[in-house]
């Protein structure tokens, strides 16, 4: 089984040596990538039954994703280690949010997190003719899923009425894109039904059902959406029908 092949914040961060690198690379040591897969316990707020035995029966909530990455900084000399260790100690530094993306068992998931901290040694260990030296980075993702590849039915065209599956291991949001649409104009599917109704017709507007947002070539045109907002359930495939042409995208969400 091959190691995963990480990239966070722009640099990569190879599953196993390549057999070729230019001036220094990062290798992921073995077991190096903790967290990535499966979560801690969840978060409930517990509510004790007053007077009685036991407690209300609340659902329970993801927590975030705490990812550590421990890996090498290989270079051909002492100056293209240093380099390296400045270059990785960087990412993610100024605590914008940055992607990372991690290839695995032949699948790619991406998420978008945090860096908490990153601890590096530049001591240039020897082994042959390369310095090598250690770093740990550790991430945080308030939001805790892995995204899939996102696809769009139909392939090519618009319709009006569209089947869209979801092949993650958990629900996953569709997002709508309306070509040359009326003012108003409604969504509906097994989730329920959304509608438009006021917005600026013409040109490309956007509907995201995990938030209910509305936009119009990029910008949001705020308060013409309302009504349910669902996500397709995982391994099942939901028929969307629009009341003006469109298309649907939707990303395979894991946990």
């Amino acid at each position: 089984m091959s190691a995963p092949d990480i990239h966070v914040g722009g640099r990569q961060i190879f599953g196993s040596r390549p057999a070729t690198f230019s001036r220094h690379c990062f290798i992921l040591k073995p077991l190096g990538l903790q967290g990535w897969q499966g979560l801690p316990s969840g978060r409930r707020e517990v509510l004790a039954r007053a007077v009685q035995h036991g407690e209300h029966d609340t659902r329970v909530f993801l927590p975030s994703r705490v990812v550590t990455i421990d890996a090498w900084a290989i270079a051909r000399n002492e100056y293209d280690l240093g380099r390296a260790i400045d270059e990785i100690v960087g990412v993610g530094a100024t605590g914008d949010r940055i992607d990372v993306s991690v290839a695995m068992h032949g699948q790619l998931r991406r998420a978008v997190g945090r860096r908490m901290l990153v601890e590096a040694d530049d001591s240039g260990v020897r082994n042959g003719h390369d310095y090598y030296g250690e770093f740990q980075m550790q991430l945080v993702f308030a939001d805790p899923r892995k995204y899939g590849e996102k696809t769009t039915s139909p392939e090519s065209g618009t319709a009006t009425s569209i089947d869209v599956s979801s092949w993650g291991n958990f629900p996953a949001y569709p997002e709508i894109e309306l070509v040359s649409p009326p003012a108003s104009y409604t969504i509906s599917s097994p989730g329920g039904s959304f509608t438009v109704t006021g917005a600026t017709p013409g040109g490309v507007h956007v509907v995201n059902l995990r938030t209910g947002r509305v936009y119009r070539a990029g910008v949001e045109m705020p308060g013409v959406g309302r009504g349910d907002l669902w996500a397709v359930p995982a391994a099942q495939r939901w028929r969307h029908t629009l009341s003006t042409p469109g298309r649907i995208r939707i990303a395979d969400t894991f946990i």
